[in-house]
């Protein structure tokens, strides 16, 4: 199984859309119906993201199987990152591909052009929900930078990984 990163285009929005839905469903069950709702029209929000974020896309035989948006410093939600961090977005990988390492394939996609953006520090934001991505990423280095305020009544921490001066790598 060969996965191609890329970056993606307008017209891969409505698609990312779709799997960003598909990805995040299994929280539904986990929370009100208001909530979930707020939920999902936040992660079908790609071309309101993308105005401030790269989307990148990983492909499985040409089929989408995951997707993140990168944010690169000075653009990232000024409501939960400083102004110098890059930050990885909407993380989102379909069911059908689980446990394949796609996530941590765009994730190092995020890191690695951070590093080529020269950005000093990458963060991130994930929920009590997301357990499975939080060991990925605490597994790539990242560390809990403290709890931010709840979103869709649920728990969420900041996380950062620092990436050091670019000039001493």
């Amino acid at each position: 199984m060969t996965t191609m990163i890329r970056d993606a285009t307008p017209q891969d929005f409505g698609a990312i859309a779709v799997l960003n839905v598909e990805a995040y469903r299994e929280f539904a069950a986990h929370m009100t119906s208001a909530a979930w709702e707020a939920m999902h029209t936040n992660v079908s929000a790609v071309a309101e993201v993308a105005e401030r974020a790269t989307f990148m896309v990983a492909r499985v035989t040409g089929e989408l199987a995951g997707s993140v948006a990168y944010c690169p410093a000075g653009r990232s939600n000024p409501d939960i990152f400083p102004p110098d961090w890059a930050s990885v977005l909407l993380l989102a990988v379909s069911p059908r591909y689980r446990g394949r390492g796609i996530a941590q394939q765009l994730v190092e996609a995020c890191i690695r052009r951070a590093r080529a953006e020269e950005a000093v520090t990458i963060g991130l934001f994930t929920s009590e929900l997301m357990t499975t991505a939080r060991r990925l990423y605490e597994t790539l280095g990242f560390q809990e930078d403290g709890e931010i305020p709840r979103r869709h009544g649920l728990r969420y921490w900041r996380y950062r990984l620092r990436l050091g001066d670019a000039t001493h790598r």
